[in-house]
């Protein structure tokens, strides 16, 4: 009888034992996962700007509520005109680049007016999106001007597509 009691605390102190022994080694990888993995996820990566081209020659397709467009043109004239005045050479390259053309077809019922901006050349490094231009490039220091260019051109915009152009031949 005394060897099953021995053989009973044996085989408790071996399963401690290895019970330990497991959980010294899973705490051990654990704390080594923890100090592999990063701090930080990485930041996710800023989606491409929609309104920045790299392309050297472009058309952007701006399709504009019919009733709308008197205050889409006088918008992006007085963006333009801000833009080619200004002081700062890449404001000047940005606006000088737009070319506003019109699509000139008898108004269809309903269907929305459609306004061509050819940017030869676009600018590679500022963005034509319209709120950096009225807000962030330093083209529109004055907010109320900038507010009413913005809440005309919200209103007016149905939306916008780039058309990035391959010139063909010599």
């Amino acid at each position: 009888m005394a060897w099953g009691f021995r053989s009973a605390i044996s085989r408790r102190t071996v399963k401690t034992v290895a019970l330990a022994c497991v959980l010294c080694a899973t705490s051990a990888k654990y704390a080594y996962a923890q100090d592999a993995a990063p701090a930080a996820a990485p930041p996710a990566q800023a989606k491409p700007d929609p309104f920045k081209f790299s392309a050297d020659n472009l058309i952007m397709v701006w399709t504009v509520k019919p009733e709308k467009t008197a205050d889409f043109e006088s918008a992006w004239t007085a963006i333009k005109d801000k833009l080619t005045k200004s002081e700062k050479p890449d404001l000047k390259e940005l606006g000088t680049s737009i070319n506003i053309l019109k699509v000139d077809v008898p108004p269809t019922a309903g269907a929305p007016v459609v306004y061509l901006f050819h940017l030869n050349p676009p600018s590679k490094t500022l963005t034509y999106e319209p709120t950096f231009i009225l807000y962030s490039s330093g083209a529109f220091p004055e907010r109320p001007e900038a507010d009413a260019i913005y809440n005309k051109l919200k209103d007016a915009i149905q939306g916008m597509n780039p058309w990035p152009l391959k010139k063909i031949g010599g």
